[in-house]
């Protein structure tokens, strides 16, 4: 006589766990990035060497899972004809940008430090790690929401703003796709201050770390869902799809990293009530070329193109 078997509990099903992964893609990409980057400190403070090599590792790992899980078929980095215009970008800035705007800084806040010798001692550094990153990512958040509504509201900074709404799909790559005079400029007015207040070295790092990481998964392909009531407390790819789409009143809103700011300032949409039909800018005013790209800012301030026309007729 055979004894009967307990019933096996059916396994799941691939449609159920497509289901449940992008639930958890967000906090697991982060997970990952940052336990690796503590794990590669030893111990010590985070170096310049190791963030470094963090942000070459979290652009690979969700360069990689955002096509394992993507979030829109049709938005695929391997497809996009911009894509390589949008590495050009990034390699242009941290080639030529980076160590232009660092130099222009550090010189900048020698000066002021000379003048103002007590200002670098405002900054708190007898509070825990975790308390000054709070702090530094709240102000570098508050002037970048500042700098990002200007980029908006003033003509003049839009056109090199233009060259990173001009997204009809958005990727990875899209984080990257920064008009090199932009990056400079928000380098110089967003990160400055902190340091003339004295912020410290290794929070600036990890501060940096987080802007990266963020900032990839916010312009990423990846499928993330997150409950209706976190889109007022963290950042994520839905807000800034709504800050990306075509339409005027949605990309002039959700300026900040953090909705901290666009709830104080009245800027806040939340994405469940927003949706977005397409990305991108009306007209395709920037032009197809990666150095027509890098022209476009300058040209524009002498004669700005006519939103009516076509990529193709504003590149002549």
């Amino acid at each position: 006589m055979t004894t009967p078997t307990a019933p096996q509990a059916p396994a799941a099903s691939p449609t159920a766990l497509r289901a449940l992964l992008p639930w958890t893609s967000f906090w697991a990409v982060m997970g990952v990035s940052f336990g690796a980057a503590a794990w590669a400190t030893g111990g010590e403070p985070l170096s310049a060497g190791v963030a470094s090599a963090m942000t070459v590792a979290n652009t690979f790992l969700v360069a990689i899972v955002e096509q394992l899980l993507p979030r829109k078929a049709h938005a695929n980095l391997l497809r996009d004809r911009q894509s390589l215009n949008d590495i050009g970008h990034g390699v242009l800035f941290t080639f030529v940008g980076r160590p232009l705007a660092a130099a222009v800084g550090i010189a900048f806040v020698a000066f002021v430090s000379q003048r103002f010798e007590g200002l670098s001692a405002l900054w708190p550094v007898g509070l825990p790690l975790l308390a000054q990153l709070a702090l530094a990512l709240l102000l570098l958040d508050l002037a970048n929401y500042g700098f990002h509504r200007a980029l908006h509201r003033v003509p003049r900074l839009w056109w090199f703003h233009a060259v990173h709404h001009d997204t009809r799909q958005m990727h990875l790559l899209k984080s990257g796709r920064l008009h090199i005079g932009e990056q400079v400029l928000q380098f110089l007015v967003v990160a400055t201050p902190l340091l003339l207040l004295g912020c410290p070295t290794e929070v600036m790092l990890w501060l940096g770390l987080w802007t990266v990481f963020e900032g990839n998964l916010a312009h990423s392909n990846l499928d993330q869902r997150f409950p209706a009531w976190l889109h007022y407390v963290m950042p994520n790819v839905h807000l800034h799809y709504v800050h990306h789409a075509e339409d005027p009143e949605l990309h002039d809103a959700n300026f900040g990293g953090l909705p901290l700011w666009d709830l104080v300032f009245g800027t806040f949409r939340h994405p469940d009530r927003n949706p977005v039909e397409a990305t991108g800018l009306p007209g395709d005013p920037v032009p197809p070329g990666f150095l027509a790209q890098v022209w476009f800012p300058f040209r524009a301030q002498r004669q700005p193109p006519d939103v009516s026309r076509g990529a193709a007729e504003a590149a002549r």
